[in-house]
């Protein structure tokens, strides 16, 4: 599978992907110690990376960089009008998530930052963090 996926063309698979990461992770990690780690790199990988693995590739998904077949078609792209516009709060709330934040984080930091809680949940629908919460598969 290509790294760039061409959105017109090619629908990726997490799966696929975060396996390829893992495989890296294996040998790199192999190389450090001397010795191949086996299933306990990729393991060791899936335990580490595999939720920021999908929140960023879910975040590609909505925002329309990459389609990732495990994620809704109907979500693809959802976010692109909101940062096409130039929307500060939907871009604020898109970086909060990219940095691991979670729905009620967000939400007291727009309380402390006295922002427009409609907007908030509006984009926090959009984003539908628990669409990201997909389970590894190990063949």
């Amino acid at each position: 599978m290509s790294q760039n996926c061409v959105l017109e063309v090619e629908v990726c698979s997490l799966y696929e992907a975060a396996f390829e990461e893992a495989r890296r992770h294996r040998w790199i990690e192999s190389q450090k110690r001397g010795y191949d780690l086996g299933n306990v790199g990729f393991f060791e990988w899936y335990d580490r990376y595999w939720w920021n693995f999908l929140r960023y590739r879910h975040l590609e998904h909505l925002l329309g960089e990459y389609r990732w077949q495990e994620f809704s078609t109907d979500a693809f792209g959802v976010l692109a009008p909101l940062m096409d516009s130039q929307d500060e709060i939907a871009s604020e709330v898109i970086d909060l998530y990219r940095q691991g934040c979670e729905n009620l984080d967000i939400i007291n930091w727009a309380i402390r930052n006295c922002q427009c809680i409609d907007g908030i949940f509006e984009c926090l629908l959009l984003i539908n963090m628990n669409d990201a919460r997909i389970d590894p598969q190990f063949n």
